[in-house]
Parts: structure tokens; C-alpha cells; sequence
């Protein structure tokens, strides 16, 4: 079978993982809920509104959850995609490693 075109579901998690804002926001959240601009001081680089942005979005892909004083932390959803960033890390340190 030959296969033209990725399918929706890799093209979300790809889009992600495209995009270094989203894949540093799940990096640096956790379970626990966590203040925006504590978050914000974590992400060098990233002003308020694009913060709160990505946050929308990943709140829409069900990775992230706003608790009732706007604090953010991830979902069960949400941190089983760091885990799967952390392991792409190591993936590609290891690549590096075996490339020299």
C-alpha cells in the first residue's frame, strides 16, 4: 500500500512537536498546577500573550488543564506526550553520540 499523506493524528502530534513553544511549555509544566508567569520566567524568550496562546491550544489538544485560579498543569494526556518528548531527547542524544 502506498501511502500519500500522513494521518490527522500524526499531523497533530507532529504539529506540536513542530513547535518549539508548545514542546517547551509540556516540557516545563507538570502535574502539579503551576503559576503563568512562573511559567513564564521557566521559558526564556516567550512573552505573556504567546504563553497564553499556546496554552489555549494545548488546553484544546487536552495536554493541558486551567484549575479555577488560573494556574496551568498537565493532564494525564499531557504528560504522557513529555514522556514521550523526554524519550525523543534521548533518542536523538543518542543519535548525536553514535554519529561522532
Amino acid at each position: 500500500m502506498v501511502m500519500r499523506d500522513l494521518n490527522i493524528g500524526t499531523k497533530v502530534g507532529l504539529s506540536v512537536l513542530n513547535d518549539r513553544w508548545d514542546a517547551l511549555v509540556l516540557t516545563n509544566l507538570t502535574v502539579a498546577p503551576m503559576a503563568i508567569m512562573n511559567l513564564r520566567q521557566q521559558i526564556r524568550g516567550l512573552s505573556t500573550l504567546k504563553l497564553l496562546n499556546v496554552l489555549a491550544r494545548l488546553t484544546e489538544l487536552g495536554l493541558v488543564v486551567a484549575t479555577a485560579d488560573y494556574q496551568f498543569q498537565l493532564t494525564a494526556a499531557g504528560t504522557h506526550f513529555q514522556h514521550q518528548l523526554q524519550q525523543l531527547e534521548v533518542w536523538g542524544d543518542q543519535m548525536i553520540i553514535d554519529m561522532q
